[in-house]
Order: C-alpha cells, then structure tokens, then sequence
C-alpha cells in the first residue's frame, strides 16, 4: 500500500527547535490543508501529546472533528461565520471564533444571546495590507465600538498577518507589524481588552524573531520545510512509500511513459512503482514569494529550475533510483541498474506532503 509515512523524530527534532524559537511565546499550530498534510486528527494528537494546545484552522468542520476525536485545548477558527446554525455549532464545541467585522461580531453576540451563552470566546481579526478577512488598522473607533456593544462575546485575542514575510525587502512586514502593534496598544489605552496578539508565522518566527509577541502561528516549520534558509537544523519530515510491483530489463532506446518523450539510453534494469501524480508524486508549488513577478531575479530563478530541474528519484537502501519518463496516475518507472531490489520491496520518495491525497494513509513512525 502506499502511504504517507511521518517520521516522529523529525517531528520532535523541529518541535524542540520551535519551542525554542518562540522564546516564550504561545504556539499556536496552523492546521489548515489536512494539517499541511500530516493528517488532520492524527497530527493534533501528536502535538498534544507534545505539549502544544493551541491550534489554528481555516474550517469550522475541522474544528468539529478535531473536538470529536478528543482534542483539547484552544482552537481558533480564523475565518468569519455569518450564519447562526454554523455558529451555533461553533459554540457548542467550543470553538474560539474570529471576529472581522461589525456584522460579524453582531451575528455571534446575537446568536450567543438566544442560545443563553454567557461568554463566546473571540479574537479580533486585522487586516494590515494582506487584504484578506479582517478590519482595517485605521478603523480603530469602529473595532472600539463594536467591542464595547459586545454583551456574549470576551474578546481574548488579537491577529493580523504578513504578506512578504519571506521577501528580502523588509519594508512591508515592519511596516505591517508597526501598525498592528499601534493598533493594538490604541486599543488598550482605551481600555479595550486584545488579549494574545499574535502576528508571526514560520518564517517571520526565523527572520524576525522580535515580531513574536505573545504567540507565533506555525505551519510549515513542523514539516521543516521554510522558505528562508535553514541554518537551525529543521528535518523534512515525510516520505511517500510504495511497493516495487515489477521488474524488467528493457533495451536500449525502448520507450518510458506517455508522450513518446523519453527513450532509455542504455540497456536498463527498470522497475514500476505503484504511486503517481494521483497520490501527490510531482506535484509542485510554483509561487515565488521573493520578487516582483517580472523582476530579473525571478526571470532567472524559473529559468534556473526549468534548464536545470532536478530528476525526481526515488530510495532504497543506499540507492538512487531516478525516475524514468513522465509519472502515470498511479505509477512510475525508476531506474534499478546496478541495484538489488525485488519485487515487493517498499521505496520512498521525499514529499511535500500538503500535496499528498487525503486518501492516502498517514502513518507515523
């Protein structure tokens, strides 16, 4: 079967390395995506496990589910709800809910006030130039009076989010974090409570570790996959296992996979892996958050990863086995020359594991 597999003690390496980069400040896990595909329920389980109990999603259903199978903890739902049923729902579970606008705050204190709740707990949620959910850092008397009109809602946090952390020009993220942290003391002095702000994510954590303030929201450091430089030891975590389902010796200039594109070179030991694009292998995210889009510098880095793009290849013991030709749906070819496999045998492949099928097992280890 192919599966998933997790290996713990990355995980464990990368939590450590977290933990200690946060330099006091809450963590709260970003578990969007099937938890950046580490499978949703399994990954909580194993941060709690780990001491973390706070986390962060974009999906009221996985909110639920997570609570179903015994999470505990906070959960932050970080996306608006507008209907009562939802947030009723919410509110049943325990969800803590995000606030980003008048009306919205308006529909969760009137649900609250019919279902008889005394306190739905609520983070305000600040729109400093991502332009994505939230209220604007000069609207600060309308987030002051829709606070104040609150009679259900306690408002225990206060976010925003960066949109060029991982740039080099660093303007936009001081200038985002100066009017997020104006707000936020605008506020108080006005005797409007925020409760945990929290603003950084993975690579704000690593770049501007004065940014944290009292939580950090982290996704992709878990995986130890950044996009800023890895100089504090973060491992990848994941690989995607599959079985060795045939092995042939195929001649010279025999072809490989759809397209008539690639033809073998040399006689070749080959072997079909039962994985494909269906399962995730392949797949890749081609968005370059570090340039202007018709920037010199980033004309050069696509054409760099178009003449130069690495072979995929897939492990075995100590062999390389590069794959051969286009993947399948649910398979591909590798080159075995020179190594003893056999059918049965399982091989791994490094992953990004946000692309993975859902369907595929998570298997920790």
């Amino acid at each position: 079967m192919t599966t998933l597999t997790i290996k713990t003690n990355a995980l464990d390496n990368n939590i450590r390395i977290i933990k200690r980069l946060a330099n006091g400040a809450k963590v709260i896990a970003v578990l969007k995506g099937n938890a950046y595909g580490l499978g949703l329920t399994k990954f909580a389980s194993f941060l709690q496990s780990k001491g973390i109990d706070n986390y962060g999603v974009t999906e009221l259903s996985d909110a639920v589910t997570l609570r179903r199978n015994g999470i505990k903890g906070n959960i932050l739902l970080m996306t608006p709800l507008y209907n009562s049923e939802d947030i009723t729902t919410a509110i049943d579970h325990d969800i803590t809910l995000s606030i980003t606008s008048t009306d919205c705050a308006h529909v969760i204190d009137e649900t609250a006030a019919y279902m008889n709740h005394p306190t739905v707990h609520a983070h305000l949620c600040i729109d400093t130039g991502f332009g994505r959910y939230g209220f604007l850092c000069s609207e600060e008397k309308q987030i002051a009076d829709t606070v104040q009109s609150l009679r259900h809602v306690r408002i225990t946090g206060i976010f925003s989010h960066f949109h060029a952390a991982a740039c080099r020009n660093e303007y936009y993220v001081k200038k985002q974090f100066q009017d997020f942290t104006h707000l936020c003391d605008t506020l108080q002095k006005d005797g409007i409570p925020v409760g945990i702000r929290h603003i950084s994510s993975s690579t704000s954590m690593i770049k501007y570790p004065s940014m944290n303030l009292d939580a950090i929201r982290i996704g992709s450091a878990f995986l130890g996959r950044l996009a800023v430089p890895n100089d504090y030891g973060f491992h990848e975590v994941c690989n995607l296992s599959a079985c060795v389902d045939d092995i042939y010796e195929l001649p010279v200039g025999h072809n490989i996979g759809y397209g008539h594109s690639f033809k073998l070179s040399h006689n070749t030991k080959t072997a079909v892996i039962s994985v494909g694009y269906y399962h995730g292998l392949g797949i890749e995210r081609h968005t370059d958050f570090r340039t202007n889009f018709f920037s010199p510098i980033r004309i050069y880095y696509k054409l760099k990863g178009t003449f130069h793009k690495k072979s995929p290849a897939a492990s075995f013991k100590d062999c390389r086995l590069p794959v051969l030709g286009q993947i399948s749906m649910n398979s591909v070819i590798v080159d075995t020359t020179g190594c003893n496999i056999s059918v049965g045998d399982m091989v791994t492949f490094p992953i990004n594991p946000i692309f993975v099928n859902s369907a595929v097992p998570r298997v920790y280890m």
